[in-house]
Formats: structure tokens, C-alpha cells, sequence
């Protein structure tokens, strides 16, 4: 997905509000935000989104000095997300279809991200936003038929305290089809950018206990398969599904071929229109251009 011009004021505003959080100084406020600015001036407007991220993100590192400004963000997620866990987790058990209610909340996980939704964000009414919901794009049964036949999974995850709803999704699929022996990798960010989960909180989270988790070797706020590393790739080559969490995955993804189920909040219009979806809706997406 090539990046549009509506992308721009994302983009400064994430610039501004990552700034404030990086550093006190004005001065150094300033000269950030000036540096990114004359960088969007220049800029390929035929890379994706992310592409174009992860360089605001560079400068904003190189300018403040600050490596990881959402850290302290990131922990109060994961731990908030811990503490719900299992009342979620009955919950889930509780519900008529229990791998479906897991997967609603893996997706509506998904609003944990701060790149795209900077106001506070209530993680407690997060099984509150799913009841009764439905996916506006659903092909959950297709999933399901897909993990019938398929056992190679690559879970392409996005953001802190996102990840441990995907980790109860992965729980849930793994204790409902024990029979599959399903193989399941998890791949996070290979270094900070934004509130994305990198090794450390999977670790934390306790994922690596549940699957084998990689990271991708790369600190862009999606998957960039020519900036993966090697093995990475070769992880996404052998898989036989993929699962692309998030918006930032969708954008750079989403003219791959393969067997792909993009899992997302829609959050702007340039991924509404893409995706063919509203903004706001919950989308469990089978990549339509795949051909077995």
C-alpha cells in the first residue's frame, strides 16, 4: 500500500506526541519536529506507510536521544492486560463458541495503538466493545477450515498488551485442537518503535511459554519482508497460514499472495477504503488474492 497524502498529518501528530513524551527541552521539541518535517518535504510517497514511519521514527531517535519513549506506555499496557487475563479467560470458556469469542478479543486487542490512537484507552472494556459484535469482514470459518488442513502458523503480532490477547487466542486454538498439533511462531519487532511489542514484552506476557517467539529483525511499525531478517523470512516463507495482526501488517502486506488472515481495527480512511471496510469495525480477513 503506497502512502497518501491524508497519511501526513498521522504522521505529525505521532511526531508530536512522541517528542513530548521523549524529552522535556523545547529547544530539542522543535528541532525534531522541524527535522521530520523537512524529511515529509523529500519523502517517497510510493513506500507504504510504515516505510515512511519507520524513518520518523529514526529521526526522532537520532534528534531526542531517546530510544524507547513508550516504554514506561508499553509495560502499564502488558501488566494491565495481565490482570484481566483470566476473568477474560473465563469468560471465553464460559461463551457458545469459545475459539470465536477468543479471536474477537485478540482483534479488538487491537485498539492498543498508540501510532494511530493517542487518547487513553480503557483495556477493562475491551470484551465490553466485542459483546454482541460482529466482524464487519468475517471469515472466521474459513480460519477454521484453513486450520483443519493447515498445522504451520506464523502470528505476526503489533502492539504491547495487544499481545496478550493474541496469547489467549494461541492458548484457546491450541487447547481446542489439540488433534492439529498446530506449530505456532510468533514474531514481534526487532527493536522499540511506538508502543509495538518487541522480545522482552512477549517475555514478559509470558507468550515464549506458549509458542516459539522470533523477532523479525527489523524496527518498522509493520512487516517489511525486504528489511526482515533471514530468519524471519524463512519463517514466513515455510508457514503455512499467516496471521497479520494490526494495521501497520495490513498496509505492508496486503498485496502478498499467499495465505494470509489480516486481523485489525480498521482506524483511518486510507485502510477503510483498501480493505473495504468502516472505520471502527473489527475485520477477520482471509487474503482474498491467495490461490491454492
Amino acid at each position: 500500500m503506497k502512502t497518501e497524502l491524508s497519511c501526513i498529518p498521522c504522521l505529525l501528530r505521532q511526531t508530536v506526541e512522541t517528542v513530548n513524551l521523549a524529552v522535556t527541552d523545547d529547544k530539542i521539541r522543535t528541532e525534531t519536529v522541524n527535522a521530520v518535517l523537512q524529511f515529509l518535504e523529500k519523502a517517497d510517497y510510493n513506500l507504504s506507510p510504515p516505510a515512511l514511519a519507520k524513518e520518523v521514527y529514526r529521526i526522532l531517535r537520532e534528534v531526542t536521544g531517546n530510544p524507547d519513549p513508550y516504554r514506561e506506555i508499553k509495560k502499564h499496557y502488558n501488566e494491565s492486560a495481565l490482570k484481566i487475563y483470566d476473568r477474560l479467560k473465563q469468560i471465553v470458556y464460559q461463551s457458545d463458541d469459545p475459539v470465536l469469542t477468543s479471536a474477537k478479543l485478540a482483534v479488538a486487542g487491537n485498539i492498543i495503538d498508540f501510532g494511530i490512537e493517542s487518547s487513553s484507552i480503557d483495556i477493562n472494556q475491551i470484551f465490553e466493545r466485542i459483546s454482541g459484535r460482529k466482524f464487519e469482514i468475517d471469515d472466521f470459518d474459513k480460519f477454521i477450515y484453513d486450520i483443519k488442513r493447515f498445522k504451520s502458523i506464523l502470528y505476526l503480532a503489533d502492539n504491547a498488551g495487544e499481545i496478550v490477547f493474541d496469547r489467549l487466542f494461541i492458548e484457546i486454538l491450541k487447547r481446542f485442537y489439540p488433534e492439529r498439533n498446530l506449530n505456532i511462531t510468533v514474531v514481534v519487532r526487532g527493536a522499540p518503535i511506538i508502543n509495538d511489542a518487541t522480545i522482552e514484552d512477549a517475555h514478559y506476557i509470558g507468550l515464549d511459554k506458549i509458542a516459539e517467539v522470533i523477532d523479525n529483525g527489523d524496527n518498522a511499525p509493520a512487516t517489511i519482508l525486504s528489511n526482515v531478517s533471514k530468519r524471519a523470512l524463512a519463517h514466513y516463507k515455510k508457514a503455512d497460514i499467516v496471521i497479520s495482526k494490526g494495521m501497520g501488517n495490513y498496509e505492508t502486506l496486503d498485496e502478498e499472495t499467499r495465505l494470509i488472515y489480516y486481523l485489525l481495527k480498521v482506524k483511518c480512511n486510507l485502510t477503510a477504503n483498501r480493505i473495504g471496510a468502516p472505520i471502527g469495525s473489527l475485520v477477520f480477513k482471509r487474503n482474498q488474492d491467495y490461490n491454492e
